[in-house]
């Protein structure tokens, strides 16, 4: 009998007919939650909107932990590959995906959460855009590790509660390098994974870091979790600020005279039309 059957009343009276209930052996692995089981738990949670985004928080926060924790910076690949593997499930599954989800997203400043948001906001409107299965799942790579590198960054600037000074600021912007360092060690060498971590905090009116690239300068990918990104932070509350929404955050995006020009507007209003 697999996971997830519906027991009517007949099925359950045979069950408790039987002396013992056996666990095939290639299925133990399955009742426990782990990168591995986790595309299990999401087929069967399909439906439950808050289960299935907690069981990603869980697996990324297992994901995260042992990296921020590992001397070495390892990152378990497979397990990232099969969380993003798992969202891009869900996104082709569930037409109305980001709606549904946004919801139950978690307004916490920390790197675990961010991450997995920026990779889901990443695939969804990579999947609108009608990016190929391979495309999705770099994009979401991308998004789930654009920032480990902020693991190099002390933790009194990253959660300092007033504005970053000149030099901390300096500091702040040089974790998209030591991501990058951070991947190459992990062996990711693929040029589009690494392109849009490197530039994800560019902006096409040439304002961003570290390389000031505009518009024709960005790549669909960097476009796409510049946004993301962005996006995500001006929706979850900080030290200094309370959350926006999610459309007055894309408003600001789209009208805001200082953030007008600074991304994609096709790939904004598309956004818009997701939520």
């Amino acid at each position: 009998m697999k996971a997830g059957t519906l027991l009517s009343g007949i099925l359950y009276a045979k069950l408790q007919e039987q002396k013992s209930l056996y666990i095939a052996k290639k299925d133990e692995k399955k009742q426990i939650l782990s990168c591995e089981s986790l595309k299990y738990y999401i087929m069967y949670n399909r439906d439950n909107f808050s289960k299935r985004v907690q069981l990603l928080y869980d697996i990324t926060n297992q994901l995260f932990d042992i990296f921020l924790s590992n001397r070495n910076n390892k990152i378990n690949l497979s397990c990232v590959e099969l969380i993003v593997k798992s969202i891009i499930y869900l996104v082709k599954y569930d037409e109305m995906f980001l709606r549904n989800t946004m919801p139950h997203f978690k307004n916490e400043h920390m790197l675990k959460n961010h991450s997995l948001q920026v990779a889901i906001y990443a695939v969804a409107l990579g999947h609108a855009l009608k990016f190929s299965e391979e495309q999705l799942l770099k994009l979401g790579i991308a998004g789930l590790l654009h920032d480990v590198g902020l693991k190099k960054i002390d933790d009194s600037i990253i959660d300092k509660e007033s504005s970053l000074d000149e030099t901390e600021t300096a500091i702040v912007q040089k974790h998209v390098l030591y991501s990058i360092d951070i991947i190459k060690q992990n062996n990711i060498h693929d040029p589009y994974i690494l392109d849009a971590i490197m530039h994800h905090h560019e902006r096409y009116d040439g304002s961003g870091y570290p390389d000031n690239l505009t518009k024709e300068d960005m790549s669909d990918f960097a476009s796409i979790l510049a946004i993301c990104d962005v996006f995500d932070a001006m929706t979850n509350s900080r030290p200094h600020r309370k959350n926006y929404s999610s459309f007055a955050a894309l408003r600001i995006m789209i009208r805001d005279s200082e953030m007008v020009n600074r991304f994609n507007q096709k790939y904004l209003h598309i956004s818009l039309k997701l939520l």
